[in-house]
């Protein structure tokens, strides 16, 4: 007996109940049965009125008729009914808890064949918004541990909350069953510590399933050897392709005119943003290249710096020249 009392308190609260009630409807079945055996003829026709008066239902087809099978039905209803609302709270209470697990990024992805995105960025927003255009079928897990809530709950991305260098967190990702991995830059910390995590990362993943296909941004060219190393089948170089932009428009070898006659090519001056300012037009470029945006140059004081220096800092009162 001890042993069933500490293995029963173990259960999960839902199984718990559902093993009073049961035990609850035998008993009242079995009471009701022995009690008015012409009235309830079997113990099955006694579980069954149990049953319909602890949920209140009351069809009528049984009812006792001695004084004892009504004080009987008398104690079902005043102890069932608190037996059955608990049960629908404990059923709402799960429901409710695995939603916010599923948007805190706590739960488990089951699913095969899926693309593993690390980062929540622009450039990230803008790739899975393009793969889900592409094919609404297609899986998608968002790894990221800036984010405390999902980013985008009403759609079928599966987010996972935790840093993608933990194999916890890409076993949460069921890395075992991807199909590919895209590591994305952090821009917040320095180039350096970006590419190093970059690194940690496809290393992490590469020790879980070697074959994996894993594309991964990085910033500084020291790191492309080491990205290499660790098993990258794809790189993706952000700054020296904004270096090589920016050089050629520096150099003229940029035609904006032929771009712009591009239908899908247009010219324009975005609201500037506040996090926008004090960012060097290199910065700024690299930024703006995540929402497909390039920036032609800046108008200040009425003069258009077309492009301006590298290191210029853009400031509150400029107006960006921007080409999408």
């Amino acid at each position: 007996m001890r042993k069933f009392d500490g293995s029963f308190s173990r259960w999960p609260n839902l199984f718990r109940l559902l093993g009073v009630i049961a035990i609850f409807l035998f008993s009242f079945g079995m009471l009701i049965h022995f009690s008015e055996p012409k009235t309830f003829p079997t113990l099955y026709d006694g579980i069954w009125w149990a049953i319909v008066t602890m949920a209140t239902v009351g069809y009528g087809d049984y009812a006792p008729t001695s004084d004892l099978g009504r004080a009987i039905g008398i104690l079902l209803i005043l102890s069932g009914a608190g037996l059955v609302s608990s049960y629908f709270a404990s059923i709402s209470a799960i429901a409710a808890t695995s939603e916010q697990t599923y948007r805190q990024g706590k739960k488990k992805f089951n699913g095969t064949g899926h693309v593993i995105i690390v980062g929540w960025n622009e450039r990230s927003r803008g790739i899975i918004e393009e793969l889900h255009e592409r094919n609404q079928r297609l899986q998608i897990v968002l790894i990221d541990e800036s984010l405390t809530e999902h980013p985008l709950p009403l759609t079928n991305i599966h987010f996972i909350h935790g840093k993608a260098t933990a194999d916890a967190v890409l076993l949460r990702a069921n890395i075992g069953q991807a199909d590919r991995v895209l590591i994305t830059a952090d821009l917040r910390q320095n180039e350096f510590q970006t590419d190093m995590f970059s690194i940690l990362t496809l290393l992490a993943i590469k020790g879980l399933k070697k074959d994996l296909f894993c594309l991964v941004e990085i910033l500084t060219v020291e790191q492309r050897e080491n990205a290499w190393r660790a098993g990258a089948d794809g790189l993706i170089e952000t700054n020296r392709f904004a270096s090589d932009y920016m050089l050629k428009k520096l150099m003229g070898e940029l035609d904006i005119a032929e771009l712009l006659d591009d239908s899908n090519v247009s010219l324009g001056s975005p609201a500037l943003k506040n996090e926008w300012v004090q960012l060097t037009y290199k910065e700024l470029t690299i930024l703006l290249l995540e929402e497909h945006t390039v920036v032609v140059g800046i108008i200040r004081n009425g003069k258009k710096l077309l492009p301006p220096p590298l290191e210029t800092k853009v400031t509150s009162e400029d107006i960006l020249l921007v080409m999408r």
